[in-house]
C-alpha cells in the first residue's frame, strides 16, 4: 500500500484522480494539500472537501495551501474547468473544516513522522511542495517517492504546450517552484502531456455512455465531470489519473520512462515554464513518463 500525502488544485481530472484513489486498496491518502492553481486556493481547498464528503471520505483532512505562485499571480484556469472549477456539478459547499495546520506544515509533519513511507503526489503547480522543502530541507531525503503531473518533455509528438505553445500549465503556473522541486534531490517521476494529451489515453463520447450507465454517486459524478469536458473540450484529458496510474504502477507496461535532466525556464517571456531536456547534467536526473 502506498501512503500519500496529496497536494492538488481540483480541478475536473483532480476529482477524477480522486475518486480512482478512493476506490484502490493500494493507495491510502494520508491528507490532501490544497493549492492555488486551477483555480484559487480557497476554491480548491473547498472543491477537495465537498468531493471527500459526497463519497463518504471525510475522515481524510484538507489542509490549505498558498494563495499564489511563488513569484508571480495566480492565473487560474476556470475558462477550462467552470466556474466553481468542477463543471457546474452542484455539490453543495463543504461543511468538513480545512485542518488547521497549512499545507506544507502538514506535508512536513506527515513524512517526519514516517520517513521513508510516504509519498507525494502533486497534480497542481508546485508552490506547495517548494515551500514545505525551503522550510524543511530535510524532507526531500525523507520522501518515499514525489510523483507529478506537470511539463511537456518533447519526447512523443504530444510533449507541446497547452498553456503556451511551449509550457504545460502547472510548470508554467509556478516555474521558481518547480525548479526548486527538480533541483532538491528527491526521486522524481514527472507525467507530462506527452503522455496525456495522447488521443489514446482520453476518456470520448463512447467513454460517457458507457460510464453513464452508474448507479453509484461516485460513478454518477464522474459521469458529469467527463460530460463537462466531452461537451466542451471533444475529449476528457486523464492528466492527473495517468499520474496516480504512474504511483500505484500495477501494470509496469502502461508506460515507458526516459531518465533525463530537465531544466525549467523562468522570467515572463515567452519562454517561461519551458521544460527542457538537457543533453547532459547541470540538474538531477528525473524519471519522465512516455506511452
Amino acid at each position: 500500500m502506498h501512503k500519500v500525502v496529496w497536494d492538488m488544485d481540483p480541478g475536473i481530472d483532480d476529482v477524477l484522480a480522486l475518486i480512482l484513489a478512493l476506490r484502490s486498496p493500494e493507495v491510502q491518502i494520508a491528507g490532501i494539500t490544497a493549492v492555488a492553481g486551477n483555480a484559487p486556493v480557497e476554491m480548491t481547498s473547498a472543491n477537495a472537501r465537498r468531493v471527500l464528503e459526497h463519497l463518504d471520505a471525510d475522515s481524510i483532512p484538507v489542509a490549505t495551501g498558498r494563495a499564489n505562485p511563488l513569484n508571480h499571480p495566480l492565473e487560474d484556469a476556470l475558462s477550462l474547468h467552470g466556474p466553481d472549477g468542477l463543471g457546474n456539478c452542484d455539490l453543495p459547499p463543504p461543511t468538513l473544516p480545512q485542518h488547521s495546520a497549512r499545507a506544507w506544515d502538514f506535508l512536513a509533519q506527515t513524512v517526519l513522522g514516517a520517513p521513508g513511507k510516504v509519498a507525494v503526489l502533486a497534480t497542481g503547480p508546485l508552490t506547495n511542495v517548494a515551500y514545505a522543502f525551503e522550510l524543511h530541507p530535510e524532507l526531500p531525503g525523507l520522501l518515499a517517492k514525489l510523483v507529478i503531473m506537470g511539463g511537456a518533455y518533447g519526447l512523443t509528438p504530444y510533449g507541446k504546450g497547452n498553456h503556451t505553445p511551449f509550457a504545460e500549465f502547472n510548470i508554467w503556473q509556478d516555474p521558481k517552484a518547480a525548479q526548486a522541486v527538480f533541483d532538491s534531490g528527491v526521486d522524481i517521476s514527472a507525467v507530462g502531456l506527452d503522455v496525456t494529451m495522447d488521443p489514446e489515453a482520453c476518456l470520448d463520447g463512447q467513454h460517457l455512455e458507457q460510464i453513464k450507465g452508474s448507479s453509484t454517486k461516485a460513478g454518477r459524478l464522474i459521469a458529469q465531470l467527463v460530460e463537462y469536458e466531452v461537451k466542451h473540450h471533444g475529449l476528457c484529458r486523464m492528466h492527473d489519473p495517468l499520474a496516480l496510474a504512474v504511483l500505484l504502477l500495477l501494470d509496469a507496461s502502461l508506460f515507458d520512462f526516459v531518465s533525463a535532466h530537465v531544466e525549467v525556464v523562468g522570467g515572463s517571456g515567452w519562454d517561461r515554464g519551458i521544460t527542457r531536456v538537457l543533453p547532459s547534467g547541470g540538474s538531477q536526473l528525473i524519471q519522465i513518463a512516455s506511452l
